[in-house]
């Protein structure tokens, strides 16, 4: 017998629940209140889980957020039995529960289906019968988890997205095919990105080539390296002595001297003298001044303003300007082709033009020398190295040349090599690689492993349930007589209006499994539990859900009355009339005193307390308790006293409006102002019921009460005062107004006087 629940901790509501206190001894018949939600089925489920020894069933009623594992202590004929968060030390196998999984287990609510009664017929078929039905079962379950491996496989293949190859192909696909499929499916992953870039690409430009910045250097280092007759020589020699002498602006002197010489005949231009004397010096100037000589000027002239007006610096600029755009075309064939680098166009700019701008001055610096003095002798060095610097840009330009005309080719030949099929077929052909390359993934390979070897054993093992069966229907023909009719019996009891026939155990042939099948009488017609029709009568759709529920019920007794050592059972019933109709209780509460003799201890839990008290009459000698709850500390065990629970909520007013006059009592002053109200209204309520149930409908307050009852006259006229200012003074806590009415607001010391004054009136209306 259970003598206490001593710990419940981390389970369900029971935060950390410890039996401290009186009251929480079990008896032989113990009854136990809750309401719905507080932890009722979850001490079923610890008692089911101490009986079978089933670790998962408190696991799974671990207490959300708890991190601490489950405990549990229960204290059964003296000895304590501890769940220590992983099993029980011990278990109880002497203990029958009737609860909403038997039910479901059984006889669903609902309706009957193949499990139910297949349970149903181990019941009935006892100990001997349940080894045969185990046997076969044994059989039955290892052939289905078989069935449901192949069928998890088959569904694994089916997630695995596998649409290209059905199952059989998939296991067909060779070895060999593992070497082969990478490049295959890279090739064609390729293939479908140029595809799809097609456009992008035919779109794309080509970079272009650059041109060398040029000068003529040999012209000029020519012209450097020219020099005048003698002749020109002794004649600008004169000249420049000349004009050395006589001219202050000597830039300007020999262009001034040359247009004077074609304007002289025989006499000075300027004075009218005679030249004779200076015909010498005339003789030099024209030699100076001869075509030859001006020419070789001019050249040089032009050479060095050629030079100097050679923009060079723009040249380079626009080179490298060139190469960036190149640059920037190249990147975008990037993703195409792949990595291609120009060669650095910016760096041999750079050089060049710090080389080449130095030597254009040094060049330009010969040149003008050279005019000044034409026999002068030039640094022919500096046009070599200019000459040089050049052919070496041309060098470094051509190389870069050769490098854009390569990518190009390239680029071209992308294009060219662009795949001729579509798209989409493409695409196909990389889904059906893609699924070969998957199946030689590791977890795919065991897969085409394990289906196989489970597809055979589930083969083998349909093969081996057939021999049990035989055996198990002889034994089951004689004892279905005897269940059905004290099932029918408690039916009567019950108060049931139908009763069941053709109780007998079945075999399913197609399945090779036990099972019970019976039907109903109802008004003299046979109901099937059954029918192909949705529209014929059967179990799911004649039989009320009370009829269903009293049907589990009577099963359920039936059976624990064949129960080996009745005597040594502890039967918890958890709701037994939950879903009974309500007309059953006391005939339920009837089965249950008779039952309690027959067992070792009897348990009832219940949130109607309607059927509680009725059981409570009925079972002498039981200890009551209840679960109590809140957010804050869970649930609890705490002694239930039935009968003064059984006290409305008037005479428990009452009760406290006494006790707050002689104890320091709890209810405020405001509750207790607004309870004498209350009490006064619940009593003339029910005493003047007839004549006030107009007010009562139109939701009228005291005063309204005292009204229509004084002008009927049937309240003592001399009572009328004390009434009113009793109405008065209790109006504004009974009306939530005591906040905005202060004066209204007793103290207790106030308290207790009306209080005795009001039980005086009580006595008197």
């Amino acid at each position: 017998m259970i003598t206490k629940i001593k710990l419940l901790k981390n389970i369900g509501k029971f935060y950390d629940f410890s039996a401290k206190g009186g009251g929480l001894d079990w008896h032989k018949n113990t009854f136990l209140y809750a309401l719905n939600a507080y932890g009722k089925s979850t001490l079923v489920d610890v008692c089911r889980s101490l009986r079978d020894n089933n670790h998962k069933l408190i696991r799974a009623r671990k207490t959300l957020g708890s991190v601490a594992s489950p405990e549990a202590v229960i204290i059964i004929d003296g000895v304590n039995h501890v769940f220590n968060g992983t099993k029980w030390d011990k278990r109880c196998p002497a203990m029958q529960i009737f609860d909403v999984p038997f039910i479901h287990a059984n006889i669903l609510s609902h309706e009957i289906d193949h499990e139910h009664r297949k349970n149903m017929h181990r019941i009935i078929i006892g100990a001997a019968g349940i080894k045969l039905a185990e046997e076969l079962s044994t059989f039955k379950t290892k052939e289905k988890s078989k069935r449901q491996q192949c069928d998890g496989l088959r569904a694994e293949f089916i997630r695995g997205g596998f649409v290209h190859h059905a199952l059989d192909a998939f296991l067909a696909i060779s070895a060999t095919e593992e070497a082969a499929v990478t490049a295959r499916f890279e090739k064609l992953e390729k293939d479908i990105k140029s595809k799809e870039t097609e456009t992008q690409v035919r779109a794309l430009g080509f970079p272009s080539t650059i041109a060398t910045p040029t000068f003529n250097v040999l012209a000029a280092k020519t012209l450097a390296t020219k020099k005048l007759a003698s002749v020109h020589e002794s004649a600008e020699k004169l000249v420049l002595e000349h004009i050395n002498k006589n001219f202050s602006d000597k830039n300007l002197a020999k262009q001034f001297i040359r247009q004077g010489l074609d304007l002289v005949q025989t006499d000075c231009p300027f004075c009218g003298q005679n030249l004779k004397m200076a015909a010498d010096l005339l003789e030099a100037y024209r030699a100076f001044f001869d075509d030859a000589f001006r020419t070789f000027q001019t050249e040089l002239s032009q050479a060095a303003s050629s030079l100097d007006n050679w923009n060079v610096e723009n040249k380079l600029t626009a080179l490298a300007s060139s190469h960036n755009v190149n640059t920037t075309i190249v990147k975008q064939w990037e993703p195409f082709i792949g990595t291609e680098v120009l060669p650095d166009a910016s760096a041999f700019v750079e050089t060049a033009r710090t080389e080449i701008t130095a030597s254009k001055t040094k060049v330009l610096a010969e040149l003008e020398k050279k005019q000044k003095d034409p026999n002068a002798d030039a640094d022919i060095s500096q046009f070599d190295a200019m000459a040089a610097e050049l052919d070496s840009l041309k060098t470094s330009v051509e190389a870069y040349n050769k490098a854009v005309t390569d990518f190009t080719a390239k680029a071209k030949d992308y294009i060219d090599n662009l795949p001729k099929s579509d798209v989409d077929v493409l695409r196909l052909a990389l889904a059906k690689e893609h699924e070969i390359e998957k199946r030689f993934k590791p977890e795919w390979k065991q897969w085409a492993t394990a289906y196989p070897a489970a597809k055979k054993d589930a083969d083998d093992l349909l093969a081996k349930k057939s021999a049990k069966q035989n055996d198990l229907e002889t034994y089951t023909k004689t004892i279905f007589d005897t269940y059905q009719k004290r099932i029918n019996d408690l039916l009567v009891i019950l108060g049931a209006d139908f009763t069941i026939v053709d109780l007998k155990g079945k075999t399913d042939e197609r399945a090779n499994e036990s099972y019970s099948d019976f039907g109903f009488l109802i008004l003299k017609k046979k109901v099937p539990l059954k029918v192909r029709q949705d529209d014929a009568p059967c179990f799911k759709n004649t039989l009320s859900e009370g009829d269903k529920s009293t049907l589990a019920f009577a099963f359920f007794i039936s059976s624990l009355e064949k129960t080996p050592d009745l005597y040594k059972q502890v039967v918890i019933l958890d709701d037994p009339l939950s879903s009974l109709d309500e007309t059953r209780r006391e005939a339920t509460a009837r089965v249950l005193r008779d039952l309690s003799p027959k067992v070792n201890q009897l348990c009832v839990f219940t949130h109607k307390k309607d059927f509680l008290w009725m059981v409570f009459d009925k079972i002498p000698n039981s200890a009551v308790m209840q679960v109590r709850s809140d957010k804050t500390n869970g649930s609890w065990l705490e002694a239930f006293d039935v009968e003064e629970d059984r006290k409305g909520d008037h005479a428990k007013m009452v009760e406290a409006m006494q006790r707050y006059i002689v104890d320091d009592f709890g209810p405020t002053p405001d509750t207790m102002q607004g309870n004498i109200r209350k009490v006064f209204e619940v009593v003339l309520k029910t005493k003047y019921y007839r004549i006030l149930a107009a007010v009562i409908k139109e939701k009228k307050g005291f005063g309204k009460l005292l009204v229509t009852l004084f002008d009927a006259g049937l309240l003592d006229i001399d009572l009328q005062p004390q009434l009113f200012d009793l109405c008065n003074v209790t109006n504004g806590p009974h009306h939530g107004e005591i906040v905005d009415a202060p004066s209204k607001k007793l103290t207790r010391d106030e308290l207790i006087p009306l209080i005795s004054e009001a039980f005086c009136l009580l006595e008197k209306v």
